[in-house]
């Protein structure tokens, strides 16, 4: 059984064969995404209030296997002047790389720091050129896939709790609010090491902030 086949199957197994049987699909794709979020959130306690850079980093591996799968890589070949010559994608050459093709994809794309992909807009424009896009898209990717991670990790936290309807909030309660959330997010900052997360500076600033406001 060939690659295309295997897809080709994989995508039969998905795809709905009525409304019926695309509404028992929808609803285990749900409950598995409240699967993966519960096991974020269990891993990271201040998830999905913030994203830290650590599990922002192993989320983004995670979805750039996944993306890899879905996209493949690019082959081409060092033509005359530094051209990059096309030679086709991993996925329908079934991985075998042409000869003396190199081999583009998201893992060689942000193997490169930001500066140095920043430089490669002067040291090797045609390069930068396949590069951007492929870092441009699976950003795109990698943006969208968390925010559903988030969307789902508070319908859980949401769960069974009723909202109740009140009136337009002044801007005192909204900036009693605005605290609220942040006495939280410099504790768990702090807890995650960062250096510029202070739980004394901040009630500092916070104090002096409401003197100052509350000041006729």
């Amino acid at each position: 059984m060939n690659a295309k086949t295997k897809t080709a199957m994989a995508v039969d197994a998905i795809m709905p064969t009525s409304v019926k049987d695309a509404a028992y699909k929808f609803a285990r794709a749900g409950e598995t995404s409240a699967s993966i979020a519960r096991y974020i959130m269990d891993n990271d306690a201040s998830f999905p209030d913030e994203v830290s850079k650590e599990l922002k980093a192993d989320l983004n591996a995670g979805f750039m296997l996944r993306a890899t799968e879905l996209w493949g890589d690019q082959f081409y070949k060092l033509g005359d002047g530094g051209t990059y010559i096309p030679m086709g994608n991993s996925i329908e050459l079934k991985n075998v790389a042409p000869e003396k093709s190199i081999r583009i994809g998201l893992s060689y794309c942000f193997a490169m720091s930001q500066q140095e992909f920043g430089q490669l807009k002067n040291k090797d424009p045609q390069l930068h050129g396949i590069v951007k896009p492929m870092r441009d898209k699976f950003s795109k990717y990698a943006h969208n896939n968390i925010a559903a991670l988030k969307l789902a990790a508070r319908s859980l936290l949401n769960d069974g709790k009723t909202k109740a309807r009140t009136g337009n909030k002044n801007f005192v309660d909204a900036l009693t609010d605005m605290f609220a959330t942040f006495d939280k997010r410099v504790l768990n900052a702090e807890a995650r090491l960062d250096s510029t997360a202070s739980p004394i500076n901040y009630r500092m600033a916070k104090d002096a902030f409401w003197s100052a406001y509350n000041k006729k």
